[in-house]
């Protein structure tokens, strides 16, 4: 038989029960931080496997999508 824990199972069912998880003695200690040597390898890779992403061109769709988006914000609210 499975023990229920009230505090996930209210997290079920409360949309705020987490911020008062979290608000209480039992909020989470600092989040964990990688060494510098780790951190400054993984950023490496990561560049490595992005860096051809910027010089490719943009998709036409996604040009489209922000011209619509830049005439939605020049337009006054309530038309």
């Amino acid at each position: 038989m499975v023990a229920s824990n009230p505090k996930s199972d209210a997290a079920l069912v409360e949309p705020n029960a987490i911020e008062e998880i979290l608000d209480g003695e039992n909020a989470p200690e600092a989040e964990p931080t990688l060494p510098p040597h780790v951190a400054s390898f993984l950023g490496e890779q990561l560049q490595a496997l992005y860096s051809h992403l910027m010089s490719e061109p943009v998709p036409d769709r996604f040009v489209q999508l922000l011209a619509q988006l830049d005439q939605e914000g020049t337009q006054p609210d309530g038309e």
